[in-house]
């Protein structure tokens, strides 16, 4: 599967939408999504309060350090 950018507002709404008994196969249809990316978004939500994971400290350029 090409790699596609997913909006922190779509995911939120996925998960209200499975919050309020939406059948979660018709959810990841319809938006186009994978039940397994929707479950990890539940547990992100879970974990960390937001659907976006906190952003890990060795990822990325280094910083530098000046004295």
């Amino acid at each position: 599967m090409v790699f596609c950018h997913i909006s922190k507002e779509l995911k939120e709404r996925t998960l209200w939408l499975l919050d309020h008994d939406y059948i979660p196969e018709d959810v990841a249809e319809i938006l186009g999504v994978s039940k397994k990316s929707i479950a990890r978004w539940k547990v992100y939500q879970e974990e960390h309060g937001s659907v976006i994971p906190p952003q890990d400290p060795q990822q990325g350029c280094p910083h530098f350090l000046t004295a």
